[in-house]
């Protein structure tokens, strides 16, 4: 028994030698690292982030300063917390922080990073967006589309001239969702959201969207623990990925239905009658057919729905009435506003979309405004 614990001893001291001369090679190697608020063993610095995560990093910010080293679990973050500090890390070491942190979450809802919002730095990512900016969302094919936007621009404002004709309350949030869900699922799906048999209810569509643009900012237990299995053991206790699942499972089968129907449209009036179709998925799918062996990107349908994917999420991190809310802030900067586009309305019966361009770039304090 004595030999045991002397040879436990000398083990647990050999050890203890081997992680403190560990520590030090770390702390010499890692002399140059941004200040760091005292962590916690493994959780880190993550109880230090209870409540809003962006006024919790700002009172470290008071404390620390803008750039901030916190550790998320065993993962070490970077917190940048200042416009000048912003501007050395997007503009001048863009190459090195371009690519946005793998997530289990963004991995899973992308198909393995094949989209181009997510997709890591890299021949694969320039190609895409190549693809992306010359044949889906030219100057000439974003035009093509004004038509599907003044129709559901049209049929918003109808809605609201009746509710206020009846002198009924107006839900913003969702004649705002409406509109932009209506304009997204015609150009880039090519179907009408408004539709009776449409594959999906419109409530169900929007809390869809909403989980998963909740999905895609949030970190499960192997994200913050990647190592050691410790964080795939608490996910599988906890169930961290079956909110994750859900939602990828019900959009897969969604994109797989627009897919679909596509396909048999195309063989039932050939090809280009399918060529002819304005949308992103008529257009993706079209080109999957054309590409040759000697390609370097091979579309393929997860590359479609990746892409559908990006299409949406961004469609719903816009909120037009938290906008408008936000102008009670300016209340000078607003009345700019107002009269700049009552005087163009005075004059013309239909408003141009080039015209709100102008007023909008043309009218002080917009800037302002845009930005609140």
């Amino acid at each position: 028994m004595a030999i045991f614990f002397l040879c436990f001893s000398c083990v647990l001291l050999l050890v203890s030698f081997v992680f403190f001369l560990r520590k030090i090679k770390e702390n010499k190697r890692c002399s140059n690292l941004p200040p760091n608020p005292p962590r916690l063993p493994i959780i880190g610095n993550l109880h230090q982030l209870a409540g809003l995560p962006h006024r919790c990093i700002h009172h470290l910010s008071i404390k620390y300063g803008p750039v901030v080293l916190l550790h998320l679990g065993s993962v070490p973050t970077v917190v940048i917390s200042s416009s000048e500090a912003a501007e050395q890390v997007l503009k001048l070491h863009d190459l090195v922080c371009c690519s946005r942190p793998k997530t289990v979450a963004t991995g899973k809802l992308s198909y393995g990073f094949k989209d181009i919002g997510l997709a890591q730095y890299g021949e694969y990512w320039r190609e895409m967006r190549k693809l992306v900016v010359i044949e889906l969302f030219s100057l000439k094919k974003v035009r093509s589309f004004r038509k599907i936007r003044e129709e559901e621009v049209g049929l918003m404002v109808k809605k609201v001239s009746e509710s206020a004709l009846q002198q009924s309350p107006v839900d913003l949030n969702n004649t705002f969702f409406s509109l932009t869900a209506s304009i997204i699922c015609r150009v880039a799906l090519g179907q009408n959201f408004n539709e009776s048999g449409f594959f999906i209810g419109k409530g169900r569509l929007e809390e869809l969207l909403n989980e998963l643009v909740l999905v895609l900012g949030g970190f499960t237990c192997s994200d913050l623990f990647p190592c050691g299995g410790l964080g795939r053991f608490l996910d599988w206790l906890f169930g961290g990925h079956n909110r994750i699942n859900k939602v990828f499972e019900e959009l897969d089968a969604f994109y797989q239905h627009v897919i679909d129907d596509h396909l048999k449209h195309e063989a039932h009036a050939g090809k280009k009658a399918m060529d002819s179709q304005a949308d992103i998925a008529a257009l993706l799918l079209g080109m999957m057919d054309k590409q040759g062996d000697k390609d370097y990107l091979k579309l393929s349908i997860d590359n479609i729905k990746g892409v559908i994917t990006v299409v949406e999420v961004e469609d719903v991190r816009e909120r037009p009435p938290e906008r408008l809310f936000a102008t009670d802030r300016f209340p000078c900067e607003r009345v700019n506003v107002y009269l700049a586009v009552d005087r163009v309305l005075w004059a013309t019966d239909v408003l141009d979309e080039t015209q709100i361009g102008d007023v909008l770039n043309g009218t002080p304090g917009m800037t302002k405004l845009m930005g609140s």
